[in-house]
Parts: structure tokens; sequence; C-alpha cells
């Protein structure tokens, strides 16, 4: 559910910014924002990680995150708008979505593996 929310804010802050700076800066500003939540929130939520202890550390691998989900949400960007310069805010988010939506899948697996419980060896035999 974190990961959906995320996804929809990130295309909605995405194309609202998009109305008024150029795409790549929107998407760069859309990502920081949602990138910062998603992880607190997956932190706290999905992984059960309560205390303090971390945090920073947490959000230092989101950043290693949003640099994933940022390079690929600017290629796709730079791709459509090579292809196509004036294309729509409609289609540049379109564009973006999908880009995230790549880049949500490896964060998620990404977030699983930083924050998970850590199995002993002997349950992992």
């Amino acid at each position: 559910m974190i990961g959906v929310a995320s996804t929809l804010a990130n295309v909605v802050l995405f194309y609202l910014l998009n109305l008024t700076m150029n795409a790549q800066v929107a998407n760069a500003l859309s990502l920081i924002i949602t990138t910062i939540f998603n992880t607190a929130a997956n932190r706290r939520f999905t992984f059960g990680v309560r205390s303090r202890g971390g945090a920073a550390r947490a959000q230092l691998q989101g950043l290693v995150l949003w640099l994933i989900m940022w390079a690929a949400t600017a290629l796709a960007l730079f791709l459509l708008l090579r292809a196509s310069p004036d294309a729509s805010h409609t289609a540049q988010s379109v564009v973006q979505l999908v880009g995230n939506v790549v880049a949500t899948v490896i964060r998620f697996v990404m977030l699983r593996r930083w924050f998970a419980p850590q199995r002993t060896v002997a349950a992992q035999e």
C-alpha cells in the first residue's frame, strides 16, 4: 500500500510541478519528497522498525534508492522529450509513472533486504 500511495503521490506531484518548471527538475523534486516519506513509512509500517535508531542510515539508504529511481525516470523523460520535444504534461507524467513503477519494484526489494529482520544462521538451515 505504501508503494502504491507513494507512486500515486509522486505522479501527482510531478504533474503539478511540471506545470511550472522543467520536467527533469519536477521529476527530481517529486522523487525527493516522496522518497523521504516512503522510506520512513516502509521502515515503520512494512518492516516494523519502531525505534529512531538507524533512521539516518535508513534515509541514506533511501538516497541510494532515490538515485536509482531518479536515473530510471530521468532517462525515460529524456528519451520521450528527445523523441517528442512538445510532449504534453500528461504524456510526460505517464512516462515518469512507468519509470517510477519499475524503480519502485527495485526500491521495495532493496528495502526488504535492508530492513527485514535478520535471520540467524541456525534459522536458515
